[in-house]
């Protein structure tokens, strides 16, 4: 994936923001994407939304190279990436994607959005992953996605950092 300047703009303005607001440093990374045909579905995520564009959703572990790995809900405070894995019912080219990480509770915050990630799908692009890296561990305590698609929620990730 080509990076641009205006994304690496973004991303450090989303670090100064975080690391004031959290008292922490936050390096954040864009969302990238995946063609494979994971057919796993956690049972820990919770629909909060419509459901009417996502089959899947579950959250996973990286694999080493930047990529989702193992299908999981729990994490290692030092697994320093977290991906969000979704699978559309329909692959259409265009679709707005928007991936919203939240701080449910974790190391004295409480429903703080970390950040948003937005990616548009292309032609016969139907699983698509969000992620995000910090620098450090993460924070003990409880996390969770929402997944938008086109403008509505359309499913909400639940996971944990013990």
């Amino acid at each position: 994936m080509k990076h641009h300047p205006a994304w690496l703009a973004f991303g450090l303005l989303v670090f100064v923001v975080l690391a004031c607001s959290l008292g922490k440093k936050i390096d954040t990374n864009t969302n990238s994407n995946s063609n494979s045909n994971s057919n796993s579905n956690s049972s820990t995520a919770v629909d909060t939304g419509s459901g009417a564009a996502i089959k899947e959703i579950h959250m996973a572990k990286d694999d080493g190279n930047g990529a989702p790995g193992d299908e999981t809900d729990s994490f290692e405070a030092g697994d320093r990436t977290i991906h969000c894995v979704v699978k559309l019912k329909e692959a259409k080219s265009g679709t707005a994607m928007r991936f919203a990480w939240w701080i449910v509770d974790a190391d004295g915050s409480k429903n703080q959005k970390i950040k948003e990630i937005d990616y548009k799908t292309r032609a016969l692009e139907n699983v698509v992953h969000g992620h995000l890296t910090l620098p450090q561990d993460w924070p003990v305590g409880k996390y969770k996605v929402q997944v938008y698609v086109n403008g509505d929620l359309d499913k909400t990730a639940f996971y944990s950092v013990r």
